[in-house]
């Protein structure tokens, strides 16, 4: 017996972007869709993003065998304690929600001991799709996370069986497994996730509340919206600050710094330095999106679709083991 059930819950970008990768595999698994808003669901069935879907949140966890919740921080507090007593004993859970330290302890309160499997997990988008700056559920394709490293986190209770399935999802999507501790993960996710948020929130509120800001928002074009486009992803910034709330004031405190001396050589006329550093720092950035392209930073190189023992275990053998050693 092998795996048959893959579940996701949560029919954005990122969850339609891995049902479309599975789809794309050679993985025969029925894909079945769950999320909050009922459009969301529809939008996802029209486009085939799904074989079929579930309405009742108790029920998709209670029949998944791997158990996808591409969802918000905020949504996962929610759902947690309605699933928590409802995995099977195999069940491989992924968590891709963005706080993975408190999610953790959400996983540690609300699972059943020895019910389920959980591995936090965060696939970062490759390099062609960093700049695409559409986040709905139209824009998801199968190919977002290829080339590209996909982090995990597993419990300490996570059976190494189920570890290693995780690393074969990761192949799956095209990405490159990395371990990371969940803790470090969330303070370093503060400088490139929470702090951009806010400083999208800054730029908008202080536009906004410019005598003109009506004329300049008719006028603004990309920079303006690639700047602000943090404030339409689904996350929840104030959480996120205040969790990891020193992080969050050290990078403040750094881009402030920075800021201030921008303002400083624009004050003293010093355009040829303004010029040079902003030069260089384009330079560092172009340096940076090579890298992340050709993934090079990252021990390893993407590889292709695990072997046939590999699928076997990705597609949940070593749950019918866990079975079959019970009733021995």
């Amino acid at each position: 017996m092998i795996a048959k059930n893959l579940s996701i819950i949560g029919l954005g970008r990122l969850g339609a972007s891995i049902a479309l990768a599975v789809k794309e595999s050679e993985f025969d698994v029925d894909l079945i869709g769950y999320d909050e808003s009922r459009s969301q669901v529809r939008k996802a069935q029209a486009l085939g993003i799904v074989d079929k879907v579930e309405s009742n949140l108790r029920k998709i966890a209670e029949n998944a065998d791997i158990l996808v919740l591409a969802v918000s921080y905020d949504a996962l507090q929610r759902i947690m304690p309605v699933i928590g007593d409802m995995l099977q004993e195999h069940c491989l859970l992924l968590d891709f929600s963005e706080l993975k330290g408190p999610a953790l302890t959400l996983a540690e309160q609300y699972m059943v001991e020895d019910r389920g499997h959980y591995i936090g997990a965060s696939p970062v988008y490759a390099s062609p799709w960093l700049v695409d700056g559409r986040s709905d559920l139209t824009t998801a394709s199968g190919d977002v996370f290829k080339r590209s490293v996909f982090c995990i986190m597993p419990s300490a209770k996570a059976d190494p069986e189920a570890v290693e399935t995780a690393v074969n999802f990761g192949y799956l999507l095209g990405a490159v497994p990395y371990f990371v501790d969940p803790m470090e993960y969330d303070s370093l996710q503060t400088g490139i996730q929470t702090v951009p948020g806010l400083l999208a929130a800054a730029l908008f509120s202080a536009i906004t509340k410019s005598s003109g800001w009506r004329d300049m928002l008719r006028f603004a074009s990309v920079p303006f919206a690639m700047s602000t486009q943090p404030l339409a992803e689904n996350v929840d910034l104030a959480h996120q600050a205040h969790t990891n709330k020193m992080a969050t004031l050290h990078w403040l405190d750094q881009v402030i710094d920075a800021l201030n001396g921008l303002r400083r050589q624009i004050y003293e006329g010093e355009e040829e330095i303004l010029a040079a550093m902003v030069d260089g720092i384009a330079v560092e950035r172009a340096k940076w999106l090579r890298e992340r392209q050709k993934n090079d930073w990252v021990e390893g190189e993407v590889q292709d679709l695990p072997n046939p023992l590999g699928i076997s275990r990705f597609l949940g053998v070593f749950g019918q083991q866990k079975k079959d050693e019970d009733e021995d």
